[in-house]
């Protein structure tokens, strides 16, 4: 798996975790079904962010194999 996928599933877990954290602890107090969905909100939020996030990682490291593979073309039509 390459690198910045790693990244970028670390860093949208992450982003998951926090939002549905802070969604929850705002509904501790009242509890039952508000938590539920504070719960299910905050997953679903930081679910769609977190893969964003992964999703941008993602495009770097495919532009990245892009240049890679120019720069090799470019280097063996140099030595061609």
């Amino acid at each position: 798996m390459n690198k910045h996928l790693i990244h970028g599933l670390i860093v949208g877990a992450l982003f998951a975790v926090m939002i549905t954290w802070v969604a929850t602890l705002d509904a501790v107090e009242v509890g039952g079904l508000a938590l539920l969905a504070s719960v299910v909100f905050g997953l679903a939020a930081g679910l769609c962010i977190g893969a964003l996030i992964a999703a941008n990682f993602a495009m770097l490291a495919a532009e990245e194999k892009q240049e890679q593979q120019a720069v090799a073309r470019r280097h063996v039509h140099a030595h061609a």
